[in-house]
């Protein structure tokens, strides 16, 4: 693992060029970053298009796993695996490019009593709003699935899907949202063994039940496994993950139609853009998207810097053009 950290520091640490320092309220500051540093007019990776990245730097905002934007683009909240939640505005220029973060926020997610989680319950993944307003939570380490009425609320405890106890500790449920039919979806990420078939579970919502969830797969490419989720206007959009020794940090970005999103399917997703060396990647472990204003489709990722100098905790934004549904 060592060995590991310092071939992709070497391999992957940042470089920032022609960018000036914008410092968010308090500790807090956002270093504008091109897709490429190398070829710094590259606007377009797949078929979507790049509408700006930023380094996101300061006290307590390591770990985030999990993202969600509101509907008009300016408050964003992140989940942390360190039992966090990270939450702010963004900040566009006028050709509506992401630029910065401001007015940061962080507190403790909390447990059924009121208290900060801690030891191994502290490892929160993923965050999505429930169609009647609340906030769905899903942990890793010892599995579980928690709804708050509001973010400071104390939470209430869903029943999870038969056979997620049995998941990894650390490859539980990092892909989650609710579809447009208040549908919720949920992915195992598994363990890191080149299986190219990941377990998955769909419900009405609310669960009341464990059996209320009925089983579905999703496929994947050998070595990638699905680290977060999102519902869109084109359907919902997976994001997932690979790291090799050679290879670095990859990500995938793929779209699935809502009408495929069935008990007992087999999901194949549609690649939409691949991330890796040289354009800018990080370990990418959350995704949110929302209508853009000209028919657009604009998608945001987040990396999960595991708490290390080495890695960096990214916020990107893509659009997938209106004509392209």
């Amino acid at each position: 693992m060592v060995i590991l950290r310092f071939f992709l520091a070497g391999f992957l640490l940042p470089m920032i060029i022609g960018c000036t320092l914008a410092a968010t309220r308090g500790e807090y500051f956002s270093y504008p970053l091109l897709l490429d540093a190398e070829r710094p007019t590259l606007k377009h990776v797949g078929k979507l298009e790049f509408r700006g990245a930023v380094e996101i730097r300061g006290a307590r905002l390591g770990g985030l796993s999990g993202l969600w934007v509101a509907l008009d683009g300016r408050q964003f909240v992140a989940i942390s695996d360190l039992g966090r939640l990270v939450s702010g505005l963004l900040k566009y220029d006028t050709a509506e490019n992401l630029v910065g973060i401001d007015q940061v926020t962080v507190q403790p997610v909390l447990d059924i009593n009121g208290l900060p989680v801690k030891g191994r319950r502290h490892d929160s993944e993923e965050i999505a709003r429930s169609c009647t307003g609340s906030w769905l939570i899903s942990f890793e380490q010892e599995h579980r699935l928690a709804n708050f009425p509001t973010l400071k609320a104390l939470p209430e405890m869903l029943p999870i899907p038969l056979g997620l106890a049995d998941a990894p500790a650390n490859g539980g449920i990092e892909a989650m949202t609710v579809l447009p039919d208040c549908r919720v979806i949920l992915f195992e990420e598994g363990d890191d063994d080149g299986q190219t078939t990941r377990r998955g579970w769909i419900t009405p919502w609310p669960p009341v039940r464990a059996s209320d969830w009925q089983t579905l797969s999703l496929r994947v490419p050998a070595l990638f496994r699905p680290t977060s989720a999102t519902a869109s206007p084109v359907g919902l959009i997976l994001l997932e993950r690979q790291i090799t020794l050679l290879g670095g940090w990859k990500a995938r970005i793929v779209r699935v139609p809502d009408t495929e999103l069935l008990a007992g399917a087999e999901v194949i997703g549609e690649e939409l853009a691949r991330l890796e060396m040289p354009l800018l990647v990080d370990n990418f472990e959350g995704i949110a998207a929302r209508p853009g204003p000209h028919g657009e489709t604009l998608i945001y990722l987040i990396s999960d810097n595991n708490v290390s100098p080495l890695q960096r905790t990214i916020l990107m934004l893509l659009a997938l053009p209106g004509n392209d549904k």
